[in-house]
């Protein structure tokens, strides 16, 4: 049985006013100080209600961090985007207005949760930089493996940066940033593929 699109929008209209109410507590409280039942306080859901929704504050931090991350994502990278040295220009410049958005709105959870956080978005931004390279064309499954560990050093390589460029202030033009990171991004991309 398919739920009612009423249904549907008070799910997601329930879903987003937990959200809502557990950033808020986030600008009050670290995140291991934030518990469920402080979130079903605030609002008028209870805690059976909050567990239909999330599994725990992990899962709900997990939603916010992908959904925020996605939206970024969205504006420039498509289900068909290849990924090229324009395409990583615009993920260094996606994860660095990541970092400005997340650490600016909410930079209690930014410091509070950044280990949970460094996780999610990497590993994210892994399958984003995998079906990006996908998408040049078909590798066998042996390349593959090297594909995977390509992913996770160019997905690292411009998380950590663009959040050491974030936290050290440098809030100067992101043209210094791109400027230093994109030549060794492109130049590790370039060879692997060729080998490829």
């Amino acid at each position: 049985m398919s739920k009612s699109p009423e249904n549907s929008k008070h799910a997601f209209n329930t879903r987003n006013l937990i959200q809502d109410t557990f950033l808020s507590l986030t600008n009050e409280k670290s995140f291991e100080d934030i518990t469920v039942k402080d979130i079903s306080e605030r609002t008028p859901v209870n805690r059976s209600t909050f567990y239909s929704h999330f599994e725990d504050k992990f899962d709900l931090l997990s939603s916010f961090v992908t959904d925020t991350l996605m939206k970024f994502v969205s504006e420039k990278i498509h289900s068909d985007t290849k990924l090229t040295e324009d395409t990583l220009r615009d993920l260094i410049l996606i994860m660095y207005d990541f970092h400005m958005y997340i650490g600016t709105n909410y930079t209690k959870l930014y410091k509070s949760a950044s280990v949970l956080i460094d996780i999610k978005v990497q590993l994210k931004l892994q399958d984003i930089i995998l079906t990006m390279l996908n998408n040049i064309k078909l590798f066998s499954k042996n390349e593959q493996d090297k594909l995977e560990l390509l992913t996770v050093m160019i997905s690292s390589g411009i998380y950590c940066s663009t959040k050491r460029w974030y936290s050290k202030g440098d809030l100067k033009d992101t043209s210094s940033l791109v400027k230093e990171v994109l030549p060794f991004m492109a130049a590790g991309l370039k060879s692997v593929i060729h080998e490829l």
